[in-house]
């Protein structure tokens, strides 16, 4: 890959003597944080001194991390890069334990009196959201003891996940998919999309059947990983005192209960509109069956010449440009300045994702195959970044981070004008009616299988909390039964799809899945807005891609007229979903 695609990391350290010298600096710095141990209490200036180092030391470690973390999702069988990924995490340990002492001191301090600090202190003013945010958790707050003990044993609680990533990504080797030419075609994660999308029903049954075979022949591991990480996930939330590990995760989101429920609750009310949407594609195949791996077949799809990457950019640009002058530019930017690392490669980290790096610029990460879908995943990932990029110049560090459920939104809303974009500028009614195909794929991707993987999640974490002993055939069990559910009869739910649940690396942070429906439910919302031209929404809604975290997720996504704790959000996403269907069938 020409460095052109590649990030430039010298944005954040010159060189690895920079990196040693941020790690001393941290450490330093821990050295002096440890001096306002046990006098928080005493003086609203030692909150303000303490927190004025905590910030420090957030700052310097978010580029170590960040740093070390790039460089192994580079090349993950490099030993160097894994080294350097290990020492970031040790870091991020030590950096947990010598500063967890500040929670546990700030929660004894009487409620009136750190009120009082508040409003006299105008220094604390920069950290009122953090020391609130204490408050508000304070039953949920450990002993200093026990904070340490469980920051000291971070790295451990997290070994599920990291052996998980390892496993698959460095030691999978899948079986070879043979063309009708009896050539060999190799199989990996990134590829594995493509290939379901293949026209060839061949070419797809073997992709389908080469992934699982590998999972099924290692379910029991990963059945022990995914295990592990649950119960990890369980034991804390009752340690916390949470009535469950939902209700962590969403308190953890700024959501609530609420949220979740309601998700689940409508696309099992609507889901008939998702088998009507599987009818359609099996009288579109026109071979009398649909299998799960027909799924992701669009045959309306024109035959195309590979995407390049440069077109695919000039794509992207044109169809955000509702969002105005100012995003477009940042886009630019972001596509001149090595903020990307765009094609696969052997070892590289599979998948995609952005990652904000504070006092520096957001990194993303793509897998670049040269398919039309590569262009939305670009369009995804940049809103991801351009949230990063307005959180973090307008917010300190504190309350840059903003929750993975807004962060979604930003991605989506991006995912959504693209889609779109893409249709309304097609004159041809078959092409259109491939677009509006794919545009459906997606909100069925979105909407209703990330959802069928949160409704998974709740049933397995109740089932661990209930003391139930789950094995690897009871897990498969589960979600077989969950895709029969949510497919429906006009789809043959074969055997191997069973074991996808092992595949799903998101399941390694729990309850993450289901803010991808949420997401795009609320960003179906937004992205109908911007597109109507209504006045000043688009100010509206970059205002609030500023805010960060210091309003709550349900409050940020309130500002731009979005309750995702009412039904009505997700019942206009399944409209959204409707509409397209019928117009996919008048174009038919």
């Amino acid at each position: 890959m020409d460095n052109k695609y590649k990030w430039n990391l010298k944005d954040i350290y010159e060189n690895e003597k920079d990196l040693e010298k941020a790690k001393n600096e941290i450490y330093n710095l821990l050295n002096k944080i440890e001096q306002y141990k046990g006098t928080l209490a005493k003086d609203s200036n030692n909150i303000y001194e303490c927190y004025k180092i905590y910030e420090n030391i957030l700052e310097i470690y978010e580029k170590f991390y960040s740093y070390c973390m790039l460089k192994y999702h580079q090349n993950m069988a490099d030993s160097k890069n894994t080294e350097l990924y290990k020492m970031a995490e040790k870091v991020g340990t030590d950096i947990s334990t010598t500063t967890s002492f500040i929670v546990p001191e700030i929660t004894k301090i009487d409620e009136n009196t750190l009120k009082d600090y508040l409003n006299k202190n105008a220094n604390l003013v920069r950290y009122k959201k953090s020391i609130e945010d204490i408050l508000e958790n304070k039953e949920h707050v450990l002993s200093e003891e026990a904070e340490s003990l469980l920051a000291t044993f971070s790295e451990v609680f997290g070994a599920s996940e990291s052996s998980y990533d390892i496993f698959t990504n460095t030691e999978f080797e899948f079986p070879k998919i043979i063309d009708d030419n009896g050539n060999e075609l190799e199989l990996t994660q990134a590829t594995y999309t493509k290939y379901m999308q293949d026209s060839n029903p061949n070419i797809r049954k073997q992709a389908f059947e080469s992934m699982y075979s590998l999972y099924k022949k290692h379910i029991n591991t990963i059945t022990e990983m995914y295990i592990a990480r649950v119960k990890e996930s369980v034991i804390k939330s009752k340690l916390r005192k949470y009535s469950s590990s939902l209700e962590n995760a969403v308190k953890n989101d700024d959501a609530t209960i609420n949220v979740y429920n309601a998700l689940v609750e409508v696309v099992n009310e609507k889901m008939n509109i998702n088998h009507e949407y599987m009818a359609c594609k099996k009288q579109l195949l026109g071979k009398g069956e649909l299998h799960m791996y027909d799924i992701y077949y669009n045959k309306l799809k024109p035959k195309k010449e590979n995407v390049e990457y440069i077109d695919a950019t000039k794509v992207v640009l044109d169809a955000l440009k509702p969002m105005g002058e100012e995003y477009q530019n940042m886009l630019k930017v972001a596509f001149n300045n090595n903020w990307i690392d765009v094609f696969e490669e052997k070892n590289k980290m599979g998948g995609a994702y952005s990652l904000g790096v504070y006092g520096v610029h957001p990194y993303v990460l793509t897998n670049f195959t040269n398919q039309e879908e590569d262009i939305s995943t670009i369009a995804h990932e940049l809103g991801h970044a351009m949230h990063s990029y307005y959180s973090n110049t307008n917010q300190n560090v504190l309350d840059a981070n903003y929750t993975i459920m807004v962060a979604e939104v930003a991605s989506t809303v991006n995912e959504i004008i693209l889609g779109q974009y893409l249709i309304n500028n097609e004159k041809d009614n078959y092409k259109k009616a491939a677009l509006i195909n794919a545009e459906l794929d997606k909100l069925r991707a979105t909407l209703i299988r990330q959802t069928m993987f949160a409704e998974f999640e709740k049933i397995v974490h109740e089932k661990i909390e209930n003391d139930e002993q789950l094995t690897s055939e009871r897990l498969c069990d589960i979600y077989l039964e969950l895709n029969k559910k949510y497919f429906g009869d006009n789809v043959i739910v074969d055997e191997e799809i069973k074991y996808e649940w092992a595949r799903i690396p998101h399941f390694y942070s729990c309850f993450y899945v289901y803010k991808y429906a949420t997401g795009i439910s609320a960003a179906i919302a937004i992205a109908k807005k911007i597109l109507s031209n209504e006045n000043g929404f688009v100010e509206k809604y970059i205002n609030m891609l500023k805010q960060g975290c210091t309003k709550k997720s349900v409050d940020l996504l309130k500002m731009v007229d979005v309750d995702l704790e009412s039904k009505k959000p997700y019942e206009d996403a399944f409209e959204f979903y409707k509409q397209n269907l019928d117009e996919l069938k008048r174009l038919i």
